[in-house]
């Protein structure tokens, strides 16, 4: 297996690839218009991914990148005293694969993947990153520990999420808000391992 530092450049530039790159093949096709989905709301990432022209692309590209997150967390955390937390971050792996074998499709399962799953997804992955983040004794095996970018990532993470709960689970006809929240967040979750990959400092 590479090494834990080009593993964390994986799952920060693969997603963030497949989101932008299927969102430019969206508009290029005029399958939709252009506009600026992180100031705007004008669409969901589903949305954007599920046009005829980046589907494949898409699922592709996250289905590498899912897989490669579900195999980084024991990497990062020592299995043997952290194995709730290796679970958890998988366990949000896994619905994300099953967010993206769903999507394209219709029905209920579509629609139950597209708003619990990815939901799920981004809770899990954002607990496991907070107690990476803030357990100094896993950060100073192999990284610095002191990350002020880290922290304002985490803290912008964490403000996001508070936003996104109710537009997730409760509030309706509010989408260009829900589409907002869900771009930063997976931008940030993104920014996050890129930043781990600038700060790792061990050769393994």
């Amino acid at each position: 297996m590479f090494k834990l530092k080009y593993h964390l450049l994986l799952v920060s530039i693969i997603p963030f690839i497949a989101i932008h790159l299927s969102f430019i093949l969206s508009v290029q096709n005029e399958y939709l218009s252009l506009c600026n989905p992180y100031i705007d709301g004008c669409y969901s990432i589903s949305r954007v991914a599920r046009q005829p022209s980046s589907i494949i692309i898409f699922k592709v590209l996250m289905l590498v990148s899912a897989l490669s997150l579900f195999f980084l967390w024991p990497r990062l955390f020592k299995p043997k005293h952290n194995v709730i937390i290796i679970l958890i971050g998988r366990i949000g792996s896994l619905f994300l694969i099953a967010y993206i074998v769903a999507l394209g499709e219709e029905g209920f399962l579509y629609e139950l993947m597209r708003r619990f799953g990815v939901f799920i997804f981004y809770i899990f992955t954002l607990i496991s990153q907070w107690v990476f983040t803030f357990n100094a004794e896993i950060r100073k095996r192999k990284f610095f520990i002191k990350n002020f970018l880290i922290n304002i990532i985490v803290f912008l993470e964490f403000l996001a999420f508070l936003l996104a709960i109710p537009f997730f689970l409760f509030v309706k006809n509010y989408g260009y808000v829900e589409n907002i929240i869900e771009w930063w967040i997976t931008l940030l979750i993104t920014l996050w391992f890129f930043i781990n990959f600038i700060y790792y400092k061990t050769n393994d």
